[in-house]
């Protein structure tokens, strides 16, 4: 595959060449990931454990949840009630 070009708009987004997303199968949606090697970027797609890291983000964002660290001995309280026994 040939070089292709695209350009960034003032927000900083690139849309990325439709042979390119084909070529990679990369479908509307999904996660791609950037690194810098040298003097030049590299696109990843995003493997599955990313996509699963994303969607627990998500949730534990809109339950509240997201950054903040468990009550250890309150689940082990829970755990050892056998509340998470058919978990």
């Amino acid at each position: 595959m040939s070089m292709m070009y695209a350009t960034v708009t003032s927000k900083g987004q690139v849309t990325l060449p439709v042979e390119l997303r084909q070529a990679l199968g990369i479908k509307p949606g999904q996660k791609v990931g950037f690194r810098r090697s040298g003097d030049h970027a590299v696109m990843e797609t995003a493997g599955p454990v990313d996509a699963v890291r994303d969607m627990i983000e998500q949730t534990a964002r809109r339950n509240g949840t997201w950054g903040k660290t468990p009550d250890l001995d309150a689940l082990r309280r829970e755990a050892a009630m056998g509340r998470y026994a058919d978990a």
